[in-house]
């Protein structure tokens, strides 16, 4: 056990020691095999000192305990899978140098194996020791990269969606919301919260939801919509809708929905002028 430990120990020291040499030669491999690609972004400096500080924490891992150095090496895994994800570098990319951080571990393992003479049995329990740790922060650092890089799409998504509601105010207490694209069920949600908002921040009393520029739309989204015009009532707006496309007047029948109780016309040029606005006819 005593030479287990002098093996550990020993081989720990060389790879934090040479660690910057390494991370350098691990770079080097790594484009080499691996290209840079067209629009991914690449800062040589950032990328060597995260290799560097990971090769050296995979050499402290052989001189302490196996869950502190477990704990150790899946913080390092979880704050540089942000950082990835911030940088906006592509998950295939990030982990490439593992690899080569893997075959230049081994390389010192064997030149300092080698020299030391240290049995077979010691060896290899150095290499399956390494081999966990690497496995074990390569896996939480794809995890925690894939979260945060969905957490991060939904925020984008979801501020999209809020952007993509816009009342449009015409004339004093007379606004338009233009709805073009597809409509799922996020975006309906969000369609819903934020056009009453509006109205009442924009103090709009007539409000045309013109639909002619959105292409799909199912079951789920129909009822938020044609809730929301509901809600707007309640709130004193008028509604009127434009652009019903067949296919969605079909669903809405489907779905039983009062849509003969709903102000609709073809176009928004129609439904101004049922408001009262004849210049535009």
């Amino acid at each position: 056990m005593d030479h287990n430990r002098v093996a550990f120990s020993c081989i720990g020291q060389v790879i934090v020691k040479n660690a910057s040499l390494m991370a350098e030669k691990v770079l080097i491999l790594r484009f080499k095999r691996h290209p840079i690609r067209e629009k991914q972004p690449v800062h040589n400096e950032t990328t060597i000192t995260y290799i560097e500080n990971f090769i050296k924490l995979l050499g402290q891992s052989l001189m302490m305990d196996q869950k502190e150095a477990e704990s150790m090496l899946i913080t390092w895994a979880e704050d540089t899978a942000r950082f990835a994800v911030e940088y906006g570098q592509f998950l295939d990319a990030a982990i490439q140098p593992l690899a080569f951080i893997r075959s230049e571990i081994l390389n010192v393992i064997k030149e300092v194996s080698l020299v030391e003479q240290f049995s077979i049995l010691d060896v290899m329990d150095v290499i399956n020791r390494i081999d966990t740790n690497i496995d074990h922060s390569s896996h939480r650092f794809s995890e925690t990269y894939v979260e945060n890089y969905r957490e991060r799409e939904n925020k984008h998504i979801h501020l999209l969606n809020e952007l993509s509601v816009q009342v449009v105010p015409l004339f004093d207490g007379l606004g338009v919301l233009p709805l073009v694209g597809e409509v799922d069920e996020t975006r309906a949600e969000v369609l819903r919260m934020k056009t009453l908002e509006r109205c009442v921040q924009q103090n709009i009393t007539s409000l045309v939801i013109d639909l002619s520029g959105v292409h799909t739309i199912d079951h789920t989204v129909l009822e938020v919509l044609f809730s929301l015009t509901d809600s707007l009532r309640l709130l004193g707006v008028r509604v009127t809708v434009t652009g019903i496309r067949p296919e969605i007047a079909i669903k809405a029948v489907q779905l039983k929905i009062e849509i003969n109780q709903i102000h609709s016309f073809g176009n928004l040029k129609q439904a101004l002028t049922s408001l009262g606005y004849k210049k535009f006819s």
